[in-house]
């Protein structure tokens, strides 16, 4: 999807080859290895398009909202490298009244609306390009101690406070207007207005801390045809970042695409993951994908584990995704709950699916020889913290603190207290003993693999001894043993151990998943509907998630189930075509609910997509035609604009 080269007079016609299906009030824009994104949140408290910030360890995420003439909610085209807002006119959205400090904008003359471009450069730039008319900047000073100030007549400071950084606005062409209020020890407001004269304006906007970059170094139109100019043109960074997403696509997202009735689904759901790549510092030690770049901008001890799998055609990425957890792995063997740029947080752990995403990568031929020696003692290392750290009763049998820990936070299964010995855990524990039992197998160490292998063995009876009721696994609680009345699908997740399940326990659990409600027309519902506890928003009481779902389509693939496998990949496709990748889905509309950009929706849904094959009969022209399960721009629906930021 590289950009084609500009006209160099005219800037407009850098516009990007190829639009991409996003809805900014649900998916962010943004492109990789930058902390910045852009949001628009349409709710009646604080509408508009935000510069925001996706840094670790910050209180308020916006910084600076942006109004395009008088247009709040400007109308929004998105490529991989540039977002370009446009003024609606008069039939659009109201017009909210300028702060005292900074009179309103003079309108612009007639027939001329307002038209901004924006992208990014690096860790921490904004470029923002004024075709035509105004831009309108309202810094977003919340904070005690926010600070907006002029440097010079073009170039302000804003030192916020709640996103515990600097930022510094350098005008490099165009004229600009700026006022802000002060109050004893803060600033009240502040507003910068640019406008396009004599061509277009031009913006430069970088984060810092101590130190802004010692100069802006970029050019307003495109660069020098001789190739010899240093300054960096506007239009070179949206052709880079459009080349590299262009390279994502047809790596990561073109192979999966097998069905091209679901190909512009999956250019969303690469896009995405793309996008939500930001690099190495801080405790971040390597390049790693965000859960989202709306508000959950962490990295939890599960969630990567996803993104590593729909990295497998870059086995180097994939292990990556999968390491930047174990980097934080403490001297006992445990894996912090979640880490970003700014910490690492260990109050909470995930559960063990590690072992389980390691011999998937395997199957798909996706890790060396070298990369399972590097990965191996990490591995064997989590797999006993959780038998030396959580054994609570001297069973052998781990516990979770909290649902937190079993990644299902409020899952009924926990319901009545903890701990709680669920069967989930050891189900995972089994997968990651059987994992280095083929990890010692393959590096010729057959005593070890035969020792794991045992292991693995054992662990399986001891679920089936301990949690099998003669239809499901149950759980209990920890200290009484007591078995705990649930029906969350959480106690069908052994499931996931596919053949490694005794068969006639396989076939029952199966019949149960299907007989008992579970499986709806948009995946396996986290609690079935028929079920008391059933909320249709309630998080992990009912809801369709991504991660739940792939573990139970390749435990049913390999313990034989595959017609049932592919039926349940093919509903949460469709789910994700109609809805884009939200955080989990409603069970029966199939609604997207919470987060409308989590990375581990995008990467399970091309990871599914990647086991499709095209249907019988599909061809391009009838993928055209098809209006079942191709995901139009405004799919992702604005009805997400407070979920974003839930």
């Amino acid at each position: 999807m590289s950009a084609a080269q500009p006209a160099p007079s005219s800037p407009t016609s850098a516009l990007s080859s190829a639009a991409l299906p996003v809805d900014i009030t649900g998916t962010p824009f943004s492109i990789r290895g930058s902390f910045f994104a852009v949001s628009a949140f349409d709710d009646d408290m604080t509408p508009g398009v935000y510069l925001r910030t996706v840094r670790g360890g910050v209180r308020n995420r916006e910084i600076l909202r942006l109004r395009v003439g008088d247009d709040l909610l400007p109308s929004v085209e998105v490529s991989a490298g540039r977002l370009m807002l446009r003024e609606r006119g008069a039939e659009g959205p109201g017009r909210p009244a300028a702060p005292a400090a900074c009179p309103a904008s003079p309108t612009p003359a007639s027939g001329v609306r307002a038209e901004v471009e924006l992208t990014f450069s690096g860790r921490g730039r904004t470029l923002i390009r004024v075709l035509s008319g105004t831009l309108t900047i309202d810094f977003a000073v919340r904070d005690r101690y926010d600070v907006v100030l002029a440097e010079s007549e073009r170039a302000w400071r804003f030192v916020d406070s709640g996103a515990v950084r600097n930022y510094r606005l350098e005008l490099l062409s165009g004229a600009a207007r700026f006022a802000s209020g002060w109050d004893v020890e803060h600033s009240t407001d502040g507003r910068l207005e640019v406008s396009a004269v004599d061509g277009p304006a031009l913006l430069a906007i970088d984060e810092f801390g101590s130190a802004p970059a010692a100069s802006a170094s970029v050019s307003p139109g495109v660069a020098n045809a001789g190739g010899h100019s240093a300054l960096l043109s506007f239009d070179d960074a949206v052709a880079s970042a459009e080349a590299d997403f262009d390279r994502w696509w047809k790596r990561h997202g073109a192979p999966a695409a097998h069905d091209p009735r679901f190909e512009p689904t999956a250019r969303l759901a690469a896009y995405v993951t793309w996008s939500a790549l930001v690099p190495a510092g801080g405790a971040l030690r390597r390049e790693s994908m965000l859960m989202s770049k709306n508000r959950m901008a962490h990295i939890w001890s599960w969630d990567h584990c996803f993104n590593a799998m729909a990295l497998r055609r870059d086995p180097t990425a994939a292990l990556d995704q999968l390491l930047t957890i174990f980097d934080h792995q403490d001297e006992h063997g445990g894996l912090p709950d979640h880490i970003d740029d700014a910490g690492v947080q260990f109050n909470f752990a995930k559960p063990p699916i590690h072992g389980w995403t390691v011999t998937w990568l395997m199957d798909h031929d996706a890790v060396s020889d070298g990369q399972l020696a590097a990965i191996e003692a990490p591995l064997r290392r989590w797999t006993t913290w959780w038998r030396e750290q959580r054994d609570y009763r001297g069973d052998g049998i781990p516990s979770y603190n909290h649902g937190n820990d079993s990644g299902w936070d409020n899952s009924t299964v926990f319901g009545e207290g903890v701990p709680v010995q669920s069967p989930d855990l050891l189900a995972f524990l089994a997968l990651q003993e059987s994992a280095l039992g083929r990890i010692a197998e393959r590096l010729g160490r057959p005593d070890d693999a035969a020792h794991w292998r045992g292991r693995a063995a054992s662990t399986v009876a001891q679920l089936v001894d301990g949690f099998w009721t003669g239809e499901r696994f149950a759980a209990r609680h920890t200290l009484s043993g007591d078995r705990i009345p649930s029906q969350s699908l959480l106690t069908l997740m052994p499931l996931a151990l596919g053949e490694l399940l005794p068969p006639d326990v396989f076939a029952a659990a199966v019949a149960t998943l299907v007989e008992g409600g579970y499986l709806t027309a948009v995946g396996p519902a986290t609690e079935p509907p028929s079920s008391p506890d059933y909320d249709p928003d309630g998080y992990w009481r009912g809801p369709v998630w991504a991660p739940t779902t792939l573990l139970l389509v390749d435990g049913l693939r390999r313990g034989g189930r595959t017609d049932l496998a592919e039926r349940i990949a093919r509903d949460f496709a469709a789910a994700c075509a109609a809805e884009g990748m939200a955080e989990n889905f409603d069970a029966l509309s199939g609604a997207g609910l919470r987060d409308r950009s989590m990375t581990w929706t995008a990467s399970v849904l091309l990871v599914l997509l990647d086991t499709l094959g095209a249907p019988e009969g599909v061809t391009g022209d009838a993928a055209a035609a098809s209006s079942t399960v191709t995901a139009a721009p405004g799919a992702d629906t604005a009805a997400a604009g407070a979920g974003a930021r839930a």
